[in-house]
């Protein structure tokens, strides 16, 4: 008789069951919990997720999203970071790859948070691919507030000090009004990058979920950002902003270096400056906090891809009203994965 098959990645069907493995696991971000999967799924017919234990040594939580009669699978979306998820502390990269690539045929993209590499051995990076970084400031609760700041670099510095003249107040989101007068800068922020808005019912999730930090001027919100709060980490995530008051006073300068005062010496080893495309303006933003350079490898049997960067419909969104833009936020989302 012909020895049966055993699939090396075993699907978890029971919910209940994977969160017990979730909790054992020994490092998953803010994107690997049952909640902001439950919640993408309820905001996304076109979007399933798929669970699997490899080896009894790690997790992977996968996406099946279906794009015009097409699917891939991707880990995870709308997020800089996906799986998998270490129940060991070493297993072997080059089994790994080969058991994935031979299990799943469909188009595959999995994107590495830089702390998951030191759960693998035998990994060779040039296997993999890149076209964004992260930024880290590590040790971060060990540092003192006046060596932080001296630590960056000068233009940063004198930006934070010009800003601090403009009389803006610091504030955490309170209410409804706050949220969506945010979300409005928001989509201003996405449409002058000629982007595609996640929907407001993000926003809602994460302001149960993260925090969300405000700079205020007269009492109206200038500029906003939304933080991501897990394991050691603080990731500085979403940002909408009053442009002629950005370019005029540095205001995000102001509000980065005010949630880096608020937490510093709070338990927090990492302040990660979240995932930015080579060569960007904002990749100059970001080096001047002086983090340590990580890049956010991918494995993927999908071409490397830079999104929307040089597709003709990003000259559309650049044009589209800001109400338009929202409704069609949900049905356009899918085509940036």
């Amino acid at each position: 008789m012909a020895e049966k098959f055993m699939p090396q990645f075993q699907k978890i069907n029971n919910k209940d069951e994977w969160q017990q493995m979730l909790d054992k696991v020994l490092f998953k971000t803010f994107f690997h919990h049952l909640e902001w999967e439950n919640f993408l799924e309820q905001n996304f017919k076109w979007l399933k997720f798929e669970r699997y234990l490899y080896q009894d040594q790690a997790l992977l939580s996968l996406a099946r999203v279906q794009i015009l009669g097409k699917e891939k699978l991707i880990s995870h979306p709308f997020c800089e970071y996906g799986g998998p998820l270490f129940l060991k502390e070493k297993i072997d990269f080059q089994a790994f790859k080969k058991d994935l690539l031979e299990e799943f045929k469909e188009p595959l993209r999995i994107s590495f948070h830089p702390k998951l590499l030191n759960y693998f051995e035998n990994i060779k990076l040039e296997d993999m691919e890149s076209w964004r970084d992260t930024y880290l400031i590590e040790n971060f609760s060990q540092l003192k507030k006046e060596d932080l700041l001296s630590s960056f670099r000068y233009d940063t510095r004198h930006a934070i000090k010009k800003a601090e003249k403009q009389g803006f107040t610091f504030e955490e989101a309170k209410s409804g009004r706050e949220l969506r007068e945010f979300y409005k800068l928001y989509l201003q922020t996405v449409k002058r990058h000629k982007n595609i808005p996640v929907p407001f019912s993000f926003f809602k999730f994460f302001n149960k979920s993260a925090k969300i930090f405000l700079l205020k001027k007269e009492n109206k919100i200038v500029t906003g950002s939304i933080f991501l709060f897990y394991n050691n980490f603080i990731h500085y995530f979403i940002t909408g902003s009053n442009y002629n008051i950005l370019r005029k006073f540095n205001a995000n300068h102001l509000l980065l270096w005010r949630v880096m005062k608020k937490y510093i010496g709070c338990g927090y080893d990492f302040f990660d400056l979240g995932a930015t495309r080579r060569d960007s303006h904002l990749e100059i933003f970001k080096r001047g906090w002086r983090g340590k350079k990580y890049p956010i490898f991918e494995l993927n049997k999908l071409p490397l891809t830079e999104g929307l960067r040089r597709s003709k419909l990003r000259n559309i969104l650049g044009v589209l009203p800001c109400s338009l833009l929202k409704r069609l936020s949900p049905y356009l989302l899918k085509y940036k994965l």
